[in-house]
């Protein structure tokens, strides 16, 4: 087919002695040319260009990543893994106590866990960029550092759409914000994103690179079905639950804003803290999701080459790597902002330190028996008096 083309060579271009340069006269044929070409054997610059993205297989040079996305993931691992078991205890107190809202701060805080979890293996990754731990260990914790990035998004929606219920339509919500609605609504949330993402057990998700070392769940470029995949992660499990985060928040401060039982301290304290979940979603997942769909978009069509590969990663890795951001800050801005948890909190604090003292008195009694009744004394009658504020408070914990 090639060789049909040749009698108009001749005619394909000109030369102009007077600059030296050669022109191209019949740019269709320039086209021509190109997509015969792809079927012979050329240079790796040119064969990068004219290969399908999925047999294209690039190496990237980048010695910081060794040492700041390590640096990033351990201190996600310290602060979401104290934050979160620390979130447990508060929760299941306000489970007891039928809060609706809890069963999705639960969710919530149980997919935060199994992401930090799948730290520890991504650490020891991203500080050697070499994947030892084999083909097994790979696809469970890719499967679980993947899916749970969009179980904790959709769960950070619900609790939203949740707090906009009960704020915005306090009477007529009544009727749909049950016990049994928030369990149904999060077993659902599970089984879809798990669902989807269980196409990734089946697949070989251990790639060897060109730098002869082992990558987990990367590829570059992607491969065209991952692409697909990532439209749904994209336009379903994030846009959705993104736009109705923004509109719940964006609702309950106009709420709050017009509320005259609300005092001026109250209302700017409640937006602010709105306005910070918002802004903490959006930095963390945002600028990823929109990275993504560039770099599936690129694979999608066949237009990636190394090139273009190399300028998106940097910026791509960085983006992921923000996402883990929002595990390690959950507790402290979903669930201890609340005033009957904090008291739940310090209850708890009080009652440890109380062991503590009475564990490590427990030898000195005899020498200090009349200061030590004295001291329990005290904390049972405060522990008492946090606990009847608590039950006293409102069961409903909205912010």
């Amino acid at each position: 087919m090639l060789l049909s083309a040749a009698p108009k060579i001749r005619t394909f271009w000109s030369w102009t002695e007077s600059s030296g340069q050669f022109y191209v006269n019949d740019f269709p044929l320039l086209i021509y040319l190109v997509a015969q070409l792809r079927h012979l054997a050329f240079p790796e610059q040119l064969t990068n260009i004219l290969m399908a993205c999925a047999d294209i297989s690039c190496s990237y040079p980048a010695a910081y990543e060794t040492t700041l996305f390590p640096i990033i993931y351990s201190l996600v691992f310290i602060v979401g893994l104290i934050g979160n078991l620390t979130a447990v205890g508060v929760i299941v107190q306000q489970i007891k106590r039928k809060n609706v809202v809890s069963v999705y701060l639960a969710n919530l805080c149980a997919s935060d866990l199994m992401y930090i979890f799948t730290l520890p293996t991504w650490i020891a990754y991203t500080a050697i960029e070499d994947w030892k731990f084999g083909n097994l260990l790979c696809k469970i914790v890719g499967f679980f550092f993947n899916a749970n990035l969009y179980t904790t998004i959709t769960f950070l929606s619900c609790i939203a759409m949740d707090r906009f219920l009960a704020t915005v339509f306090p009477f007529q919500s009544r009727v749909v914000r049950s016990m049994k609605a928030a369990t149904l609504v999060c077993i659902i949330v599970w089984l879809v994103i798990l669902g989807t993402h269980a196409v990734f057990l089946g697949r070989e998700e251990l790639f060897n690179s060109s730098q002869n070392v082992k990558l987990c769940y990367e590829k570059y470029p992607m491969e065209r079905w991952v692409a697909h995949v990532n439209y749904f992660r994209i336009f379903v499990v994030f846009l959705i639950p993104f736009v109705l985060l923004v509109f719940s928040y964006c609702s309950i401060i106009r709420v709050i804003h017009y509320s005259p039982s609300q005092k001026p301290e109250q209302k700017r304290k409640l937006t602010g803290l709105l306005l910070t979940m918002t802004i903490i979603f959006v930095i963390s997942y945002l600028p990823y999701h929109v990275v993504l769909f560039i770099r599936s978009y690129v694979s999608d069509k066949d237009m990636c080459t190394c090139h273009i590969e190399r300028s998106i990663r940097p910026s791509y890795r960085i983006c992921f790597a923000l996402t883990s951001l929002s595990s390690a800050l959950d507790p402290f801005i979903n669930i201890f902002v609340s005033e009957s948890i904090k008291q739940d909190i310090m209850k708890e604090i009080r009652a440890i330190w109380h062991w503590c003292r009475t564990f490590g008195g427990r030898t000195r009694w005899k020498r200090q028996d009349h200061r030590t009744i004295g001291g329990d004394t005290s904390t049972k009658l405060l522990d008492k008096d946090i606990s009847q504020q608590a039950e006293g408070k409102k069961d409903e914990t909205v912010l």
